[in-house]
């Protein structure tokens, strides 16, 4: 008799006389050994498998010895080669009285990468409630638990996919109470069933304050604007300490992101930005920010007001403060480059 082992964990028959079941562990992390699981049907003095890797001709040979009725072993074989594998061989079974059962295998097993997770900020949506992520591998689920910058729990969600292909996007929604998110715990799991944890943590608020205001085509902060970035100051030491409160490691940063209307070139406004967006910053680090400092310049392509070109309009001379751990979204398909204060 000659078995053909296919699957993952994947039974075999088991005619009415063999003394075994075997199972096969053919897909691996790489650098592991793939795997015969055998479960003695009867009492055996001994099990054996004796392989041969049909590729390069190597021979291999895992066995255990005395096995009770219905006890479970693991055999290892090969030497951990990655890529993917045919075998053939004999599975032997000894018992008490001398007697021996054999029968032939054939199979292949493959070795696969570890699991990885890959997700970008984009692809994430606080206000709709959805993630979206993508997997090394063909996923089978995802579950998913949101924290709170309190540490309470504010929600949760699942998904189930249908073995979609490695590094398609693939979206969770979940459902939330009130309240801040901090923390996205996801639980993704592959089809062979192996799973990975990823801590995400989007955390970020944005500081209300007053606009600096600049001389026309100026960056330089003017002496009258220093009790307004006074006031962001102490705002923004508040909320970095709430922040650690709920998480002492998190480690958050301050982004300030440079606007203006739309009068003058795009290219201009951008550089006018930029430079404004750099005096705030360099303000808050000589007052004694402790902590990074990251900033760049949105000029008109981030309009708080929608207006027609060359608008003077003032809601959109301005900057966002913002307290988070990753670079923050600041509008839809608006890109720019962010810089460290050194």
């Amino acid at each position: 008799m000659v078995r053909s082992l296919a699957g993952l964990l994947l039974l075999t028959a088991v005619a009415h006389a063999d003394p075994v079941e075997i199972a096969l562990k053919n897909q691996v992390p790489a650098g592991q050994k793939p795997a015969i699981v055998v479960t003695a049907v009867t009492a055996l003095r001994q099990v054996r498998v004796e392989l041969t890797r049909e590729d390069d001709g190597k021979t291999f040979a895992a066995g255990h010895g005395a096995l009770r009725e219905k006890q479970v072993v693991t055999l290892p074989f090969g030497d951990g080669r990655a890529g993917k594998h045919k075998w053939k061989g004999t599975l032997v079974a000894l018992f008490p009285d001398g007697n021996r059962f054999s029968t032939g295998l054939t199979f292949e097993t493959a070795s696969v990468g570890e699991l990885h997770v890959k997700y970008s900020r984009d692809h994430l949506d606080l206000d709709g409630h959805t993630l979206e992520f993508q997997l090394s591998r063909p996923a089978a689920k995802a579950e998913l638990t949101v924290f709170g910058d309190d540490g309470s729990e504010l929600g949760s969600g699942e998904a189930t996919f249908h073995n979609e292909p490695p590094d398609t996007w693939l979206r969770v929604p979940w459902t939330q109470k009130p309240g801040n998110p901090m923390r996205l715990e996801l639980h993704a799991t592959d089809d062979n069933g192996t799973s990975v944890l990823v801590k995400l943590i989007p955390w970020s608020v944005s500081i209300p304050h007053l606009e600096v205001v600049f001389a026309t085509g100026q960056s330089a902060v003017q002496p009258s604007e220093v009790p307004k970035l006074d006031a962001s100051y102490t705002r923004i030491v508040e909320a970095v300490d709430k922040a650690r409160k709920a998480d002492a490691t998190i480690q958050v940063r301050l982004f300030i992101a440079g606007h203006t209307d739309t009068v003058g070139g795009s290219a201009e406004n951008r550089k006018l930005s930029l430079d404004r967006a750099l005096a705030i910053a360099t303000w808050f680090r000589d007052r004694g920010l402790p902590l990074p400092i990251v900033y760049a310049g949105f000029g008109e392509d981030a309009l708080k007001v929608k207006t027609p070109d060359n608008t003077d309009e003032q809601a959109n001379r301005r900057a966002d403060y913002i307290v988070g751990v990753e670079e923050p979204l600041i509008g839809r398909g608006v890109k720019a480059q962010w810089f460290t204060l050194k």
